[in-house]
């Protein structure tokens, strides 16, 4: 069955009330398996080199007192949680968890005919330090350092409470000293992308990216995985063919799932045109030998953009509750 859980907390972390005293969530449907609000959410999350927005959560069916100006959101905390519980015989609830995290950047009540929502835009990187400015990021690198030791040095000292998970080649080294003060991620990301290029001049190098999210600052190439054998995608796990949307690159869908992150090596499966396990079998006098046997592609890829597309009530199985990867394929 599907699965959320949107919990939403103050700059102090606790529960945020309504004018009446109410608490606004959590609305967890572990609780009444089958039914809850409904929620609707579209989340891109890609390096910040390529988009550094947020998204807009909404959530229907709340009482008025909870839609009031008097209701103040904007910094606090959103973590939204989703995928599958128990019930469907496919389902994995091991594959369900936190999908996305980040501050309010503005909230407000709509009506829409009549129904009502609670709407949310959430940036995922942090807003304001405590001081009330921008965080900076100061990076201070000296000819012939790795770069991954100089971006580690200068993001804890920028964001000493988020985790740090940094996998990229040990070729990227400085020609020449690094210093520069960059106010924004985004800026950052941008400026390590195309200098990874000219440090590594080749075609099947992908450039260095980050991705901010859940409290994780993760920046990767397609050089070194976190988990270089990969991770295996089952043939039921697909909905649909994966795609060609590019020259190395790949799209699929598959249910909504937690476990997948930017930055992830995954393995497509080899038979699901054809075989014991296939989901379409291609036996008519028409089809080729090589279509009976095999996909239009399979391999390892790596992940580049996570998207999480949320209707919770929407009947619509293939579109209203699923995660959309793109990856680029990985050299033999």
């Amino acid at each position: 069955m599907k699965y959320y859980k949107l919990e939403i907390t103050d700059k102090n972390g606790a529960p945020v009330v309504d004018e009446a005293g109410n608490p606004i969530g959590p609305f967890d449907t572990s609780k009444t398996p089958g039914r809850g609000l409904h929620i609707d959410f579209d989340a891109l999350i890609t390096g910040y080199d390529v988009v550094s927005s947020g998204t807009m959560i909404a959530i229907f069916g709340l009482p008025v007192s909870m839609l009031r100006q008097s209701v103040k959101l904007a910094g606090g905390q959103v973590n939204l949680e989703a995928g599958f519980s128990e019930g469907l015989p496919l389902a994995n609830r091991f594959q369900h968890g936190l999908i996305f995290s980040g501050q309010i950047y503005n909230a407000y009540g709509n009506w829409i005919g009549t129904h009502q929502s609670l709407n949310l835009i959430v940036n995922p990187s942090p807003l304001l330090n405590d001081k009330g400015q921008a965080l900076s990021i100061t990076l201070d690198g000296k000819k012939g350092e790795k770069l991954s030791d100089v971006l580690r040095r200068a993001l804890h000292a920028a964001f000493p409470n988020f985790t740090l998970e940094i996998d990229i080649s040990d070729k990227l080294i400085l020609a020449e000293d690094g210093v520069g003060v960059y106010p924004r991620l985004g800026q950052l990301a941008a400026t390590m992308r195309s200098q990874s290029f000219a440090m590594i001049n080749s075609d099947s190098y992908a450039g260095v990216q980050m991705v901010m999210q859940n409290k994780i600052i993760r920046i990767f190439d397609n050089t070194v995985s976190a988990n270089a054998g990969g991770i295996m995608i089952l043939p039921q796990e697909l909905i649909g063919q994966p795609t060609w949307i590019g020259p190395v690159s790949v799209s699929f869908k598959c249910p909504m799932r937690a476990d997948l992150r930017c930055g992830d090596t995954v393995e497509l499966p080899a038979n699901i045109i054809s075989g014991p396990s296939s989901l379409l079998s291609v036996n008519n006098d028409r089809s080729y030998a090589v279509q009976r046997n095999t996909v239009n592609f399979t391999g390892k890829f790596l992940i580049t953009s996570v998207r999480h597309v949320g209707q919770f009530l929407n009947p619509d199985n293939s579109n209203s509750w699923v995660t959309i990867y793109e990856a680029i394929a990985l050299a033999k």
